[in-house]
């Protein structure tokens, strides 16, 4: 048969039932996937039974053999160290209001806006002055369409397996949100992150100490990596003021600069850092070139020379920025740091997202053979040059984090790729 007979068999029967594409698809993104629905026909995240289920498991296991059983058991009691966290300080949440839209304040929130809801709307929900109903009637009508996404779905399992809540609707937002509430007190971290979560140590990628501000050691709970972005890809006199501010080095020339960028590293050292993470595939390409010293200074008098000496241009600026990348490596190679690379998926709306292909940085991880680097996300969406550059070069470190919250399904293909591509000894 032709397309046009199954193109006018389909309209047809679109028409005689009354039925739009789009009440269609209004109607079934209210129910939850097929595959989170077990062969009861009850989707697990609503169900009663509990005991015996491991943190964070989504419904019954596929088989019940003696085998699944004991390896279910024995992943459940793991200890884990979690590569990357961007988690507030104990203290610093203490301090806060907080209510059942917290859930909702990162990560989840990009989902929403994605589904239409507008960004000021979203920016309301953490407005603990608007009315916790106001709030949750705006928020609403996309529930439904982003509770299944996984940013969505680890919403349900925290309102399940943390606060005993087995859905988030009408009925159980003001239950969940004054059990929210009431958690936040000290020892809460101890509860989540040491007893339920089987963490051993986090490392904490710091968001408030990301422009030179000082560390905040807590080895409890956390290992420190922090940044040098601001300073790879400050662009007016302002940004070259506040490095002078936090590192106390007067800069008038790229001599200089590098001379901060050195005592900045120098001082995250001595209150007890980790590793230099970067971030910088939020704001540019992951590709950097070698530049040539000469040709960096005449960048740097182009950004940042007297007003009349001023020409800078977008190649000049990148330029500019790769040569700085290329010191901060040597910053790390110099004090035997790790390095993690943000990869992939940027959090957020109207990002670029082709910035952040690991393949563009071949060339900057092969000249540093004794820099180790920790490649994030899985490179989502480009998981096979991810897991190729990590089978390749011995330096480089194949990292999950975030890929099975961004997309599940994706996480566990990614896994099964990095297994039969990557030594073993070096997936994370």
């Amino acid at each position: 048969m032709s397309d046009d007979h199954f193109h006018g068999h389909s309209h047809q029967s679109h028409r005689t039932r009354g039925v739009s594409r789009r009440r269609f698809l209004e109607a079934t993104a209210s129910f939850t996937p097929l595959t989170l629905v077990g062969s009861s026909g009850v989707d697990p995240l609503l169900a009663q039974e509990r005991d015996g289920t491991p943190l964070g498991v989504l419904g019954q296991p596929r088989t019940d053999t003696a085998i699944w059983k004991s390896l279910r058991q024995s992943a459940a009691q793991m200890t884990i160290f979690d590569t990357h966290e961007h988690l507030w300080h104990e203290d610093v949440r203490l301090k806060k209001k907080v209510d059942f839209f917290l859930l909702f304040s990162h990560y989840t929130s990009d989902d929403l806006i994605s589904a239409g809801m507008s960004p000021q709307l979203v920016a309301d929900l953490q407005d603990p002055g608007v009315p916790l109903e106001k709030r949750w009637k705006d928020f609403a009508p996309y529930w439904p369409y982003t509770r299944t996404t996984g940013y969505g779905r680890c919403m349900l399992i925290a309102a399940r397996d943390l606060f005993g809540i087995e859905d988030i609707n009408e009925k159980t937002y003001l239950s969940l949100s004054s059990r929210i509430s009431a958690a936040n007190r000290p020892g809460w971290f101890e509860t989540v992150l040491k007893e339920k979560a089987r963490i051993e140590l986090s490392v904490l990628d710091d968001l408030t100490t990301m422009r030179g501000e000082p560390l905040k050691p807590n080895p409890k709970f956390f290992k420190i990596v922090t940044r040098f972005d601001y300073m790879v890809t400050a662009r007016e006199r302002a940004d070259l003021e506040h490095i002078e501010k936090v590192t106390g080095v007067a800069i008038g020339s790229l001599t200089d600069l590098e001379k901060a960028l050195e005592k900045a590293v120098q001082k995250g050292v001595s209150q007890g850092l980790a590793g230099i993470k970067t971030g910088i595939a939020y704001e540019r390409t992951l590709h950097f070139e070698k530049v040539s010293q000469p040709d960096a200074e005449r960048a740097f008098e182009k950004r940042f020379g007297s007003a009349s000496s001023r020409t800078s241009d977008t190649a000049s600026e990148k330029l500019l920025e790769d040569y700085l990348m290329h010191k901060v490596v040597q910053q790390a190679a110099e004090h035997r740091l790790p390095m993690q690379i943000h990869t992939g998926l940027q959090a957020g709306n109207q990002n670029h997202v082709s910035w952040t292909n690991p393949s563009h940085l071949s060339g900057l991880l092969n000249q540093y053979p004794r820099v180790r680097f920790d490649l994030f996300h899985g490179g989502y969406p480009y998981g096979s040059e991810f897991a190729s550059i990590a089978k390749n070069l011995p330096n480089v470190y194949p990292d999950l984090c975030w890929l099975h919250i961004i997309a599940p399904g994706v996480a566990k293909r990614a896994l099964h790729e990095l297994i039969e591509t990557v030594p073993a000894n070096k997936i994370l």
